[in-house]
């Protein structure tokens, strides 16, 4: 009887008590951060509108497809507590793609929020970090993208296209607490500002040193980042075989088939020393000089100039990332770590005093593996 009458409770309780109706949530897509002049943490909500998306009732009818809303406080819970008092529906973040770090509250710090990211159950660790490029949170939120409907998805869309550097907030967590990297994320920037044409558009990078962002990468340097770390898809390169004239800029077009890193570091009086090659095959997209590519002597030549233009770009990116950044981007200590881990014990401690002057030489080997259909350009005339 004590069974049977435990089996009818639990058959009477089990029901969908703690359900909750997609008409009652107001879905966050994006979301951003920023630092208010007085010290206060603004974050900004990005909230799809249902009623927005057309469908096969409401043919081509445009209406608006997001809300984008923002609240002031001291720290998140209590600004989203402020800002549910603003909406009819219960704030979810299960279905956010993106959180964007304002650039001056990410200049400031950002271990404010970095708790509610990794605590509450709803928030997903595979949601995109990008930082605001020399703007805010709320200006990128708030900003148009033409191509998708709810403009968060668009920037979760670019980040998964993986052409720029993908970063989620379980990666960036995991490189703020390690001592050998530092946290890296792709920046995000207006363009077309206070025009028809106004768009967000993802070039850069964004460098922190410990919680705090110290700086950019160009796009040129951020190209180097992504063949460091193994993310060479689509990376295209232009080298000058010769003088440009009238006629030909004298350069060729190259794109990586596949590219590839390796780092050795050795130990010299206490401080390591570091030797970075790195290798790739390249195809030719185009040829605007009088070279024929496919004589050997001349494709010989295009792989050198192409590894010596590289080569150039990696020391310089160095020295930026090195002595003014003092950022560990490229997980330098990861590798010292791992090759001496004795040593390493006593270096991690001082890393961030050791690191920008710690000597790296960088070697590039270029191959040039196909040119294409054509064989000597179709615009030189032949000769007997």
């Amino acid at each position: 009887m004590l069974i049977l009458v435990i089996l009818a409770i639990l058959g009477l309780t089990t029901a969908c008590w703690d359900r909750k109706e997609m008409d009652d949530l107001a879905l966050v897509i994006a979301s951003g951060l920023d630092l208010t002049d007085d010290g206060q943490l603004e974050i900004t909500l990005q909230i799809a509108l249902p009623t927005g998306i057309p469908t096969a009732v409401q043919g081509g009818v445009k209406k608006k497809s997001v809300i984008v809303i923002s609240g002031k406080g001291n720290n998140s819970s209590e600004v989203v507590a402020k800002l549910q008092q603003q909406l009819s529906r219960v704030i979810y973040f299960g279905h956010r793609g993106v959180i964007v770090f304002g650039e001056q509250f990410a200049r400031h710090g950002i271990n404010q929020v970095l708790d509610t990211f990794t605590r509450l159950p709803e928030s997903r660790y595979n949601s995109y970090v990008v930082t605001a490029y020399k703007t805010t949170a709320k200006e990128i939120l708030n900003s148009p993208y033409e191509l998708e409907l709810i403009p968060g998805i668009g920037i979760t869309k670019i980040q998964s296209g993986k052409l720029n550097f993908p970063i989620k907030i379980d990666e960036f967590t995991n490189a703020l607490s390690s001592q050998g990297r530092a946290p890296v994320t792709a920046a995000i920037k207006v363009i077309h500002k206070d025009t028809n044409k106004e768009t967000i558009s993802i070039e850069n990078a964004a460098v922190y040193h410990g919680n705090k962002l110290t700086g950019y990468l160009s796009s040129q340097e951020l190209k180097l980042l992504r063949w460091w770390t193994g993310q060479t898809r689509q990376m295209r390169y232009t080298v000058q075989l010769e003088p440009e004239d009238e006629q030909y800029k004298g350069t060729v077009g190259v794109e990586l088939l596949q590219g590839g890193m390796n780092i050795h570091s050795v130990m010299k009086n206490g401080i390591p020393q570091v030797r970075v090659s790195l290798h790739a095959s390249v195809r030719v997209l185009d040829n605007n000089s009088k070279l024929d590519l496919s004589k050997i002597n001349n494709m010989k030549r295009a792989e050198t100039l192409v590894s010596k233009q590289v080569e150039n770009e990696a020391e310089n990116m160095l020295a930026h990332v090195q002595r003014q950044l003092k950022s560990d981007i490229l997980g330098i200590g990861e590798e010292i770590h791992i090759e001496h881990p004795y040593v390493w014990k006593k270096l991690q401690e001082q890393w961030n005093d050791i690191y920008p002057i710690v000597p790296v030489n960088v070697r590039v080997d270029i191959k040039i593996k196909r040119t294409g259909k054509t064989q000597a350009p179709p615009y030189v005339k032949k000769t007997d």
